[in-house]
């Protein structure tokens, strides 16, 4: 109990514990835990001289700055400084030789890894890499369908439709056909704010789930001709809800707020076309984003300051089973999950973080897959992900404007799309698998196709 309240001292005993138990070491390494790692060590200040450093990139910044210094590499280090504006300073980190110290570890003790339990690929396909088909190509921006900030947006899954909708600050819902950028109909009275979230229903292609800031959600039926009719509205929450999404079998569906809680509602079996509430679960911390697994059976949270994977069980006693989101299993904090995304194979659950980073995990389980690094997002960022169609392609949004694309296969940042003058807010790929959308603050929709003119 002591060492619970003493959360600096556990955080000491952990880095002794790691760098005096080699085995443990590479297990870190292998799990591709590493990199986390190496940040949690970092924001203990053991390791370097000055306080004020505290964002990410400047502190491993200045592990490059001694690695060159110890070389002898001046001009590198000169040509550093003028990129990233940082400078060096020889006394910054207090221990010397830190990435030669950690890369030679590895490479002795890889050994060790015999005597440990092998974490292969359960599913050899997902180690085959993609055919190069990525939506990376601009295909076309739509710029005049709002006068404001872009917050959501989807594609009609009506055959042939060719519609987009997206909600906007500026309190509309808009209907567009994307091929002519005809807007086909605006609408303004469904809720006094503006929408954040829209998800239309996997069985019947004419239902719309929207969410607003008024803390309200709605159903919404829109034909393939763009006329939108509202069939049923809801007020459960008390804050905005952010994200709301339908179970994959279309009988359900669920909501989250920033009010901390969950509300699910189901098909009224007795009122055909209808929906009633169900069951509400609460939570210590906000909700930032929700998603069903395949099957229906359950509903998975992201919850704000909490490092568990949270599945809600749909039926029942509503029950609730968490996985430790730590390859470690300790109660650390030092990443909460923000967005989810399923792969099209519907083995696997992507997880985006609030610590520039997003995780693989096998649906059901804590076992990590795959780790994705290079974007930028923390924990006041509205992180949005999505994986192509071919479940080879892993795309993100980012705090500097661009969508990052990594190959699932190798984990490497493989395209950088850049079109957004500002945030992205949200990723969707169309029904026919041949486009992604983005759209955001810059008042602009972007299609994406995986065909270059």
């Amino acid at each position: 109990m002591k060492l619970k309240k003493k959360k600096k001292k556990k955080k000491n005993s952990f880095f002794l514990f790691v760098f005096r138990n080699p085995v443990f070491f590479i297990y870190l390494f292998k799990t591709n835990e590493l990199f986390c790692l190496i940040i949690v060590i970092i924001k203990m200040s053991l390791l370097f001289t000055d306080s004020s450093i505290q964002d990410t990139e400047t502190e491993l910044t200045h592990f490059v700055f001694q690695w060159l210094e110890e070389r002898g590499f001046t001009e590198s280090i000169r040509s550093l400084e003028s990129e990233t504006q940082i400078t060096h300073n020889k006394q910054t980190v207090k221990l010397g030789g830190q990435l030669e110290f950690i890369y030679n570890e590895h490479k002795e003790l890889q050994e060790s890894m015999k005597t440990i339990e092998s974490i292969e690929d359960e599913d050899t396909e997902i180690g085959i890499l993609g055919d190069g088909k990525i939506h990376k190509h601009l295909n076309d921006v739509l710029d005049n369908v709002h006068s404001s900030n872009i917050l959501c947006l989807r594609f009609s899954p009506i055959k042939d439709s060719n519609i987009i909708v997206t909600g906007s600050t500026d309190k509309t819902l808009k209907i567009t056909n994307y091929l002519t950028k005809e807007v086909l109909n605006s609408y303004t009275g469904f809720a006094s704010a503006p929408f954040i979230s829209l998800d239309f229903n996997p069985v019947n292609p004419e239902l719309l789930l929207a969410s607003s800031v008024d803390g309200s959600h709605c159903i919404i039926k829109i034909d393939k001709d763009g006329n939108g009719e509202l069939i049923q509205k809801f007020n459960r929450h008390k804050k905005y809800v952010v994200r709301v999404r339908w179970s994959p079998d279309g009988k359900m569906f669920a909501s989250c707020s920033y009010d901390k809680s969950i509300s699910l509602f189901k098909e009224d079996e007795s009122n055909q076309g209808q929906f009633e509430f169900v069951k509400s679960w609460d939570f210590v911390t906000t909700v930032e984003s929700l998603i069903f697994t395949p099957d229906s059976k359950y509903v998975i949270a992201a919850v704000k300051e909490s490092n568990y994977l949270h599945y809600l069980e749909t039926e029942g006693d509503f029950s609730i089973e968490r996985y430790n989101m730590n390859v470690n299993g300790d109660d650390h904090v030092s990443f909460s999950a923000m967005e989810f995304s399923i792969t099209p194979d519907k083995k696997y659950l992507l997880v985006s973080t609030d610590l520039n980073r997003l995780i693989l995990f096998k649906l059901n389980s804590n076992k990590q897959i795959r780790n994705f690094y290079g974007a930028f997002n923390d924990s006041y960022t509205t992180t949005r992900n999505a994986i192509c169609p071919s479940g080879k392609y892993v795309f993100s949004t980012s705090q500097d404007n661009l969508i990052y694309v990594w190959e699932i296969a190798n984990q490497k940042v493989i395209a950088k799309l850049d079109s957004h003058r500002s945030s992205v807010r949200e990723l969707t790929f169309s029904p026919d698998n041949l486009l992604l959308a983005s759209c955001g603050f810059d008042k602009r929709v972007t299609l994406w196709s995986n065909i270059s003119d």
